[in-house]
Parts: structure tokens; C-alpha cells; sequence
């Protein structure tokens, strides 16, 4: 809310009648000339203009620079986030594959009979988990017969690493001397 002093809205109003007279008594091309929209007027000498547009050309490049430093960081940090996905990845069929090879090897040590691609698999990815298993596997009297722990996708992926034809030999049941074909332990 605006307050005014009385002295200024009566000086307003005699200018406004001022101004009135004077447009009744003007021809009507000098009217039209001077009802141009009243508000403020700025000039500028040559040398302020140009001091004006440099200030704005160092502005713009300032803000690019920005921009492209802002940017390449988060570029980098996209890679960064792409790295570490892709290390995290690698990681988690990493733990897979042992999770896997810790199944079969369990099977193994309590002596069950474990499918010949299982123990191709455990050779394959984890030798020391296989000698391992292989030293401390018991004596079985009546085995079972252990359900592949592989998906089809790790059965095909060790076929054509190995070549497809190599087979090792499949733990059997213990001799009648009761001796394992596999091991020259006694019971």
C-alpha cells in the first residue's frame, strides 16, 4: 500500500490538467508524437555498449565451460556407475559358481554318486575344492544317486569349453572287497 502526501496528489493532478490543456491546443500530427508511453530512457555511449557485450560474451563462455566440466563429470561418474555394475556382475556369477561347486563337492565328501558334468564342472572352476572333496570323501555303503546342480546353461557352457567328448569316470559304488574304485582307503 502506497501513501501519498496531499502536496504530491494535488501537484499530480495540475500536471495532469497541464497536460490536458496542452494536447487540446496541439495540432494532430505533433499529438501523436507526444503520446508516446511514458517510462524511463537509458542511453548508452558506444564504449558502455561494447563494454556491455564483452561482459555478456564472458558470461556465456563462463556458463559453456561450466556446463562441459559439469558434463564430463557426470560422464565419468556414469562410467564409474557402469564399472562397478559390471564389476558387481562378475562378481555375483563369481559366488554363483562357487555356491555350485560347494554343492557338488558336499555331495562328493558324503560319497554319493555326483553326475559326470558336475565333477567336470567342480575340475574346471575350482581344482583345490576338488582334490578336496575327492581326499575327504567317506565311505558310502548304499549311495545315492545326486541330482545335477547345474542349469542348462552351465552344462552347454562346459561342453564347449571341454570340448564336449571328455568324460571322467563316475564314482561307483565301493568294490566287494570293500574298497571305492576311486581311493585305496580301507573302511
Amino acid at each position: 500500500m502506497e501513501l501519498r502526501s496531499t502536496r504530491e496528489m494535488r501537484r499530480n493532478e495540475q500536471l495532469a490538467r497541464a497536460q490536458t490543456k496542452r494536447t487540446d491546443r496541439s495540432p494532430a500530427p505533433a499529438e501523436s508524437a507526444r503520446t508516446r508511453p511514458q517510462g524511463d530512457r537509458l542511453s548508452l555511449s558506444r564504449q558502455a555498449v561494447n563494454f556491455l557485450e564483452e561482459q555478456n560474451r564472458r558470461m556465456w563462455q563462463y556458463q559453456q565451460e561450466r556446463e562441459q566440466r559439469r558434463q564430463s563429470r557426470l560422464d565419468s561418474e556414469l562410467s564409474a556407475l557402469d564399472t562397478a555394475k559390471s564389476r558387481l556382475k562378475r562378481m555375483e556369477d563369481e559366488l554363483d559358481i562357487l555356491s555350485k561347486c560347494q554343492k557338488i563337492a558336499a555331495s562328493i565328501m558324503k560319497g554319493n554318486r555326483v553326475p559326470p558334468e558336475d565333477l567336470r564342472y567342480l575340475m574346471e572352476h575350482d581344482q583345490a575344492g576338488y582334490k578336496l572333496a575327492m581326499a575327504m570323501r567317506r565311505h558310502n555303503p548304499d549311495p545315492e544317486d545326486e541330482e545335477s546342480v547345474l542349469d542348462d546353461e552351465d552344462r552347454n557352457g562346459a561342453a564347449e569349453a571341454s570340448g564336449g567328448g571328455e568324460a571322467f569316470p563316475r564314482p561307483s559304488a565301493p568294490a566287494p572287497g570293500g574298497k571305492s574304485p576311486d581311493t585305496d582307503t580301507v573302511k
